[in-house]
Formats: structure tokens, sequence, C-alpha cells
């Protein structure tokens, strides 16, 4: 586990940065703040909020308060108050989404100004804890030397591994696995290429390993099947034909309504990636039913990334598997979906 750094240390290692450096990190604080306060508000009425979620995005997913903004004064300072009156050195502002009200406060009074459950609350520091860590790890790592990554010429990296290599910082171990996993099928592209196989499962489905299928028959039953639809190699039994006594909401694993696929199309267009916030925000505006697994991932989760595959397969779009979590479609330059 890493260690925990004192205010005094974590301020200390951030003095030996960069102003880039420095600002970078800053920025990726307060957006870890503001999705771990995000998630924790979704999570308590039955919803999701992917990693990497933009503010625009999670102010388009709830209706209640959100994270606006986290200012560090550096020490504790008059100019930074709680709404209460008190001096602080860390003071989080919150928005109302339906009502545009703010509010300023210290970490100890989220639940009197905000009028959140004290169990909401304390799962709120609890994840800005754990982006604190975040925090730590990296400057020790830092501090340590930071490692090399032998990354083949050619690779795109996403931003959020992109950015703190080029600014000469580590990343965080759980980075380093999705940059090695991003390596490896990468590499094993390059290689079908090679043997004249391009083929869709050797591009853009990362081969399985053992660990992979030990979480798979760990997830529960109902949502196990649609894993299988979505990823499975063998041939699937064609899909039940629709028919003009279906509602147009009606929709199989691989198969949206026309109207959602228009919606899927719209919300890759304003430029959200992620597939689990494209279900979120399907949900959420009243566009197909909310129906979960037991995890609380959507059911149309399948359906949504069966339908984008199809345009990674005629090459308009480019897919990054984040695990089992979620996956992100980008469109290639010039492309629309």
């Amino acid at each position: 586990m890493t260690k925990s750094l004192t205010n005094s240390e974590r301020d200390q290692l951030l003095q030996d940065l960069t102003f880039d450096q420095q600002s970078y990190l800053m920025n990726t604080l307060k957006r870890g703040k503001k999705t771990a306060f995000a998630n924790v508000i979704a999570k308590s009425k039955g919803r999701i909020i992917p990693s990497g979620a933009t503010d625009e995005e999670i102010g388009m997913l709830l209706d209640d308060w959100i994270l606006d903004d986290y200012l560090d004064a550096g020490v504790v300072s008059e100019d930074v108050k709680c709404d209460c009156g008190r001096a602080l050195r860390y003071q989080y502002i919150v928005r109302h989404v339906k009502t545009g009200e703010m509010r300023r406060f210290g970490i100890n009074h989220f639940e009197e100004h905000t009028g959140l459950p004290a169990t909401i609350v304390k799962e709120v520091v609890q994840g800005f804890t754990k982006i604190d860590y975040e925090l730590d790890e990296l400057l020790l790592k830092r501090q340590n030397g930071s490692p090399t990554y032998d990354i083949p010429e050619g690779l795109n990296l996403p931003a959020d591994i992109e950015q703190p290599l080029s600014l000469q910082l580590p990343l965080l171990d759980r980075q380093e696995r999705r940059l090695n996993s991003l390596i490896r099928a990468y590499r094993e592209e390059k290689e079908a290429l090679q043997r004249g196989s391009n083929t869709l499962e050797a591009v853009d489905i990362p081969t399985q390993k053992k660990e992979d299928l030990k979480v798979k028959e760990a997830l529960p039953k109902e949502e196990l099947q649609g894993s299988f639809d979505l990823f499975a190699e063998e041939t699937q039994e064609p899909l039940p034909e629709k028919t003009s006594e279906k509602p147009k909401e009606t929709y199989f694993v691989g198969d949206l309504s026309f109207t959602t696929q228009e919606s899927v199309d719209g919300y890759i267009q304003q430029g959200t990636e992620s597939a689990l916030m494209i279900c979120e925000l399907l949900i959420k505006e009243g566009k197909v039913q909310d129906k979960r697994y037991s995890t609380k991932k959507p059911k149309i989760y399948y359906a949504v990334c069966t339908y984008l595959d199809s345009f990674v397969a005629s090459g308009s779009m480019s897919v990054e598997p984040l695990g089992r979590e979620d996956r992100i479609y980008r469109l290639k330059s010039g492309q629309s979906s």
C-alpha cells in the first residue's frame, strides 16, 4: 500500500515540480475529486459515473449536488472561508444542478451544508481520500525515480496517459496496467498484420488470459451471458427479427431500435466516448428502460457496444477496452457515425 503523505510532505514534493507539472497534478486532483463526489451521488440513485467523465457529462446525468470546484489556498486563509465563516485551506464548492445554488465549505461541513445523509458524506470523504492517495503515489514514484516505459513507435496513447508522460511524470499503477494492455494489443495487431490476418478479433478484442476467464466465472450469471454475447468468438445464433408489433424501444443484445441508434450517434458526435456513459444518458433521458444487472451495469450496455463495434469494424471508429468496466469509442479523424 502506498505511504500516505502528511500535508507538509506533500507540499514539499509538489514544490520540487515544475509549474506545468504542478498544474497538471492539481487539475487531475480536482477532476478526480469531482468524479468521486459524482460517483457517490450517482450510486445513491442507482446510476454509474464512468471513470474519466467530463464535467458536462456529470451535469447531464445528475440533477442534484455536484462538486463544482476544489480550492487549495496553501495555508489556512481568511480569503477562503466556509459558509459558516471559518477560515479554510481546502474549500469545496458545490452546485445544485437544478437550482444553480452554490455553497462553499470545508470537508467537515458537507452534511450540514448540503443536507446529504451521513452515509453519503462518509462515502464522499472516502472517495476524496483515495484521490489524495493517488497523488501521493505519483509524488513518491517521482521521488524514487520515475520508471521508464517501452512504448512502441506508432502507438496512440489516451490523453490521461500521454499527458503525464509528456511532462516527465510517472504513471499510477492502474495506468501502467492499462498501458501494458494497450502495448500488448498493439503488438498483437502488428503481428497479425505481418501474417496478413487483419481480422476484427486481432485488432479490437484483446486476447483473453486465464485471469480474465476467472473474472468471468465470478460474475453474476445474468451478466455473464451478456459478456459472452459481446466478446465470444463463436458464431452467434441469428437475432430475432423485429416485427411491427414490437414497441420501438424493444432491443436485443447486439440490436438497437433505429431511434436509439440515432441517440447513440448523437452522443458520439457530442464527444461522449464512454459506452457506459452513453447507456446512463439513454436511461436518464427516458430513451430506454432502466434495467440493470445485479452489478448495477445497464443491461443495454452490451447492445450499445455491439452497435458501436460495427463502426470499429468499418474503420470509422477505434475502441479502447477498460477491462470489463467500460469501453471507450473514439471517432477517427474526419469520420462521423
